[in-house]
């Protein structure tokens, strides 16, 4: 695995475990999906990048795919929607830069 997924994938990962780690407390307003606006911009936009990165490695696309998916159905039954657009916020900020270095 090249250097740059091995970051992506940890970054990645990282990211999930910090989001499923959010308190629950009052619902705010949701996108049609169900999650904040903030979490779906996250969700697209690191898709894009390891969509991007991963087109010669499918597997890995694919279970980044796997990955993304579950995290989001948990994320849709979280009841505090604003905790967890703060932290969809915060992931985004945190991954840009590494955005920038895999050149999505």
């Amino acid at each position: 695995m090249k250097p740059s997924r091995v970051l992506l994938s940890s970054v990645v990962a990282f990211s999930l475990l910090a989001l499923s780690g959010c308190g629950e407390k009052e619902p705010a307003k949701a996108a049609d999906n169900g999650l904040p606006a903030e979490c779906n911009e996250y969700v697209t936009t690191i898709t894009t990048c390891v969509n991007k990165l991963g087109k010669d490695n499918k597997a890995m696309a694919d279970q980044f795919k796997t990955q993304m998916d579950s995290a989001t159905e948990s994320w849709k039954k979280m009841s505090d929607k604003e905790a967890l657009k703060n932290s969809c916020k915060s992931a985004m900020d945190a991954f840009k830069p590494t955005l920038s270095q895999l050149g999505c």
